[in-house]
């Protein structure tokens, strides 16, 4: 796999890093997709293979959003009272904190590289997460204090693929969106920094998903990265 944009000008350096959460830092979307497979299930809506992968890295909101469709439909064909939007988002929120609380464990290459980056220039993470949940990430991998902020869905109105999220981000770190460099694994978050303006990362981390990404390594273990960083003067 190719990045799909062609890449800036190759004097161009980032001067902030910002980094996704679930699928670049942390091995949560699996059990996120079990969350939503859990929570569908729990309201009488199944979730085909296709409709899981277009999920992924959705906020909460629009996850629950499209939830509460499915079972409207399904309850009006049955007859019974379908459930509300505010039902569903609480149930798939309960569900989040109790499963994904459990897998918080960095992915290889996670802690090393942001901390090495956050030496030489600001950094800051934007999640679909909501706060409360993400500051639980931030504090379980230990990153919290070199991070110069993080960004929630509860902090902007629209998630990610809305490019509010990475606006917000790169306004809190005092850059310019083109002067930034976002890491992303999911079709929604590299649109929604591409959308912002900023020169994007893929890191699918398996993922055979099209991603919208001027540079493309596998991971933040993969020593692609490295030479990348090394051409931009920062590693280590």
């Amino acid at each position: 796999m190719e990045p799909s944009l062609p890449a800036p000008d190759p004097q161009w350096r980032p001067r902030a890093v910002v980094f996704d959460c679930d699928g670049v830092l942390m091995d949560t979307e699996r059990a996120w997709a079990d969350v939503q497979q859990r929570v569908a299930e729990h309201f009488g809506v199944h979730l085909d293979e296709r409709t899981a992968t277009d999920m992924m890295g959705l906020s909460a909101r629009d996850v629950a959003r499209h939830i509460t469709r499915e079972a409207e439909a399904a309850a009006s064909a049955r007859g019974e009272r379908a459930p509300s939007l505010d039902e569903v988002l609480e149930h798939l929120l309960r569900t989040e904190e109790e499963v994904v609380s459990q897998v918080l464990e960095p992915l290889p290459g996670a802690v090393e590289t942001v901390r090495a980056l956050a030496r030489q220039v600001p950094v800051a993470v934007a999640s679909n997460s909501t706060r409360a949940i993400l500051d639980r990430k931030i504090a379980a991998i230990g990153l919290d204090d070199v991070l110069q902020t993080w960004v929630s869905a509860d902090d902007v109105a629209e998630g990610k693929p809305a490019p509010d999220m990475y606006e917000q981000a790169v306004r809190r770190l005092g850059v310019a969106p083109e002067q930034a460099l976002a890491v992303e694994d999911s079709p929604a978050g590299s649109s929604a920094a591409e959308t912002a303006g900023m020169v994007v990362l893929g890191a699918p981390h398996g993922h055979d998903e099209p991603l919208r990404s001027h540079y493309l390594v596998d991971s933040l273990a993969d020593p692609a990265l490295t030479q990348l960083l090394r051409g931009w003067g920062l590693e280590g």
